[in-house]
Formats: C-alpha cells, sequence, structure tokens
C-alpha cells in the first residue's frame, strides 16, 4: 500500500524548473526597478528597453531610466545593440554569498559525509525565495543509476523548483506561516488544484496540516518514475520558523522494503545540526 505522501507519478516540470508563473509585482518605485530582473531566464538571457515597456507596463522613460539605474550599480550591464545582460555586480554577491551565507555554510559542512552514507544518490539544500523554491546546494554524483540506465540530476545552484510538487518544496509550503498559505491560495488556486493538492481551501489547508504532522515528505516517480525524493524541513530553532529543506534523491528500488524511518532520521538529524549553525538559534 502506498503510504500517505508518497505521490505517484503526478505532475510536471518545466524545461528550466519553474513555476512559469511571474511573481506577484510591488507598486514601490524601488521595488519596480528590481522588477526589471525577472525579465531574464535562460530562454531569455537579454531584455531590450522595448522588453520593459511591454511585459512590465513601464513608459518608455521609466524604463530607459531604470534600466541605467540597474547599470549604474553593476546589476545590468549593456550587452550591445540595443541589448542589455545580468551584470558583474551579481557575480561578485554570489562569491559574497559563498563566503558568507550561514545557510550554505551550514550544508557545505554537514551534507558530504550525509551524501556518502548512500552513495547512490544526491542530497540538496533547498531554500524559499519569495514564491518560488531554489537549490543552494548540492553533494553527490551527477547521475543516479536505476534499473540499467543513469538518470541525470538538474539540480545546479540558483535552479528554481516548483513551489507545489515535489519533495524539496512541499515541506517548506507545509511549515509556512497561515496568512502566507492563504494568500498563496487565494492567488494560486488552479496551480494547487492542477498538483493534487486540493480542490478548495478546506481540503489544501487539511492536507498541509497532515504534512506537517507527519514531519518530512516522500515522493516517488513525481518527475521520473525510476526515482523517488525523501525531504524534510530545516527549522530555525527559537523561532520554529522554516529556513529550507534537506532532501535525498534516490533510486525507487533503493527505498527500504520496512519503510523509510532511517532515512528521514538521517536526513533530520542533519537538519537539525545545520539549524543549530544558523544565526537566532537557541542553545
Amino acid at each position: 500500500m502506498t503510504p500517505p505522501f508518497f505521490r505517484i507519478g503526478e505532475g510536471s516540470i518545466s524545461a528550466h524548473g519553474g513555476t512559469g508563473v511571474a511573481p506577484a509585482r510591488s507598486e514601490g518605485s524601488i521595488s519596480r526597478i528590481f522588477d526589471l530582473l525577472d525579465l531574464f531566464s535562460p530562454s531569455s538571457p537579454m531584455i531590450r528597453v522595448e522588453d520593459v515597456i511591454e511585459r512590465l507596463g513601464y513608459t518608455k522613460s521609466t524604463a530607459y531610466r531604470y534600466l541605467k539605474t540597474l547599470c549604474d550599480v553593476g546589476l545590468l550591464a549593456p550587452a550591445g545593440g540595443a541589448f542589455y545582460s545580468l551584470g558583474p555586480r551579481i557575480v561578485e554577491l554570489d562569491r559574497l554569498m559563498h563566503l558568507t551565507d550561514p545557510l550554505l555554510q551550514a550544508g557545505q559542512v554537514l551534507m558530504p559525509a550525509l551524501a556518502a552514507s548512500m552513495p547512490n544518490s544526491i542530497v540538496l539544500l533547498s531554500s524559499l525565495y519569495r514564491d518560488r523554491v531554489l537549490c543552494v546546494h548540492k553533494e553527490g554524483p551527477e547521475a543516479i543509476q536505476a534499473e540499467g540506465r543513469s538518470i541525470r540530476i538538474r539540480r545546479a545552484r540558483g535552479l528554481p523548483l516548483p513551489l507545489f510538487q515535489g519533495a524539496a518544496s512541499l515541506i517548506i509550503l507545509a511549515l509556512l506561516p497561515a496568512h502566507r498559505v492563504r494568500t498563496l491560495y487565494l492567488s494560486r488556486q488552479a496551480e494547487i488544484a492542477e498538483a493534487g493538492l486540493g480542490a478548495d481551501w478546506k481540503s489544501f489547508r487539511g492536507r498541509l496540516a497532515a504534512l506537517r504532522r507527519e514531519g518530512h515528505m516522500i515522493t516517488v516517480g513525481q518527475f521520473n518514475p525510476l526515482l523517488a525524493a525523501v525531504a524534510v524541513p530545516v527549522i530555525l530553532g527559537g523561532e520554529g520558523e522554516v529556513r529550507g529543506s534537506l532532501t535525498r534523491i534516490l533510486a525507487r528500488a533503493d527505498l527500504p522494503a520496512g519503510g523509510p524511518g532511517a532515512l528521514v532520521g538521517e536526513l533530520k538529524e542533519t537538519a537539525a545540526r545545520m539549524a543549530a549553525r544558523l544565526p537566532g538559534t537557541r542553545a
């Protein structure tokens, strides 16, 4: 019998791992400037002023002013031919995050041993950014061997994951504050229903409550029929705030016949040690 949170073969993911839904735009001028960065994607690596006008609804003068502001601080750079690309300041900031981000540093220290304990698996550390989940760090091989096939796992740092699909995202979703969950439901009901999380608010809320009680999320065959994933939250001890998730992706055939208890326990122990390293955790 399939356990309560083994989701078999549901859903799909876009080619680049995103949800396909643009985040809601704030009306504040600073937020409006940074909305230009949301126009970039693997399929749109450069933008023009016309893109800003058409996709964000800004006037021509505002679009030029915002592009100049972002270029002045290095977040964008002229790419020639009236195109703009992401700027060198982003590379600098990413390097700084590698050196200073507490969650990433904790993962870099603790995740190698977790990955080594089960060599034919990959361990992911993910965190929530606005309404999307991002891969922060990955440990393990580039591919998992399953039923004679080598399955490459495309979960690089910075790759957005669907918010309503996958173990890494769902365990975070279940632990978000109630007001945030309600806001998400009101704005994205169709996505939630399509993901099989509930056709109405009552069933969606009940599904998340059950997952909170369970304390972990397991999916089987959701993105590949030969793979499974087990995820637990990384919770800040002092506040009870979810800071991310720790996930092991493995061959479906490698799931223990006696149940996932040992896998879940190992992940929870590492997640607790990780949380203990974060600022704000009480001793």
